[in-house]
Parts: structure tokens; sequence; C-alpha cells
């Protein structure tokens, strides 16, 4: 009977030996699964990116109508036209004519009823922004866009009393500006 209980605590110290390695090993895999899901020991990493756009320099404008009252040649006539830019905010823009005058330094309102090219059927026009004479690219208006319409600035036109023997009929010059931005 010594025998078999020696074989029994053999056999016992056996099982408690395997019992111990399964544990050990059980308790080491629950520990890598405690640790492999522990944020704290989580690695990462940052990087960064541009993200960019760009917007163009643009202008629009327009200028009104200049209308004079009728001329009789004993006063001069004055009508004027404001001159409205659009530009992207921050643009700086100059606005000029882009016609030239001709040797006095005043344009000419061809009558358009006999369109006959001859001093009988013209008249003078002059045009300032303020005080100086607007001829090509001569007194300019200029600004920076603000990103809406915008008054720039105003054309005055003038047309000189004295000028006589001039046909009846309606007197116009189609006046063409340039806006560089």
């Amino acid at each position: 009977m010594k025998e078999e209980l020696i074989k029994t605590k053999d056999s016992l110290k056996k099982s408690k030996i395997s019992l111990a390695k399964s544990t050990t090993a059980l308790t080491c895999l629950v520990g890598l699964f405690i640790v492999s899901s522990d944020p704290a020991t989580s690695a990462s990493t940052s990087g960064t990116f541009v993200a960019s756009t760009s917007v163009a320099s643009a202008c629009t404008f327009s200028a009104g109508a200049m209308g004079f009252s009728a001329y009789t040649g004993s006063a001069t006539i004055t009508a004027t036209s404001v001159v409205t830019v659009n530009c992207s905010t921050g643009t700086a823009f100059t606005l000029s004519f882009a016609d030239t005058a001709n040797g006095s330094g005043a344009y000419i309102l061809q009558n358009t009823t006999t369109n006959v090219n001859s001093t009988g059927h013209q008249l003078l026009a002059t045009f300032t922004n303020g005080a100086a004479a607007m001829t090509s690219g001569a007194a300019t208006i200029t600004g920076t866009g603000a990103g809406a319409d915008t008054a720039a600035g105003t054309i005055t036109g003038s047309i000189a009393s004295g000028q006589t023997g001039k046909s009846a009929g309606t007197y116009s010059k189609t006046m063409t500006l340039n806006l560089v931005y």
C-alpha cells in the first residue's frame, strides 16, 4: 500500500506540475491579450498635408450713359457718368480711355443723323475725372477692389460753348474704357 501511496503521490505531484504549467501558460496568454489590447501600449504616429486653393484676380466694370442736355452753343454743357468697378478683394486696378483724342485733346461727337464727316456735323467734347483731363491712358481712375460693385469714379464730359454752324441732329461717340488689373 505504501507503494501505491507513493505512486498516487507521484501521480498527484505530476498533476500539480502539469496544472501549474497549464495555469502559467494560460496566465501568460491572458496577459498577452491584455497587454496587446491596452491603448496605453499602442503605437501611433501623425503626419500633415496641405489643403490649398487660389482666388484669381478678376474685374468687371460698367459706366452709365452720359446724356448731355440739348446744345445751343450759347453755354458750356456738362454731363457725368459714374464708373462702377467690381474687382476681387485687394486687386488694384487702373481705368483709362482707350480712345485717342484729336489734336486739341477733345473727342469728336459725330452727328448720327447726317453722318457727314465735316466740322459742321461734329461737336468737340472733353472729359475729366475730377480736375484732370482724361485722354488715352492719361488721368486714370485707380482703386483697389472690394469684392463688390463699387463706384470707382465719375467722368465729367463738357461741350464748350461757341461751337457754331452745327447741323441739327443727334451727336454721339461711343467711348471705350480700358481696365487694367
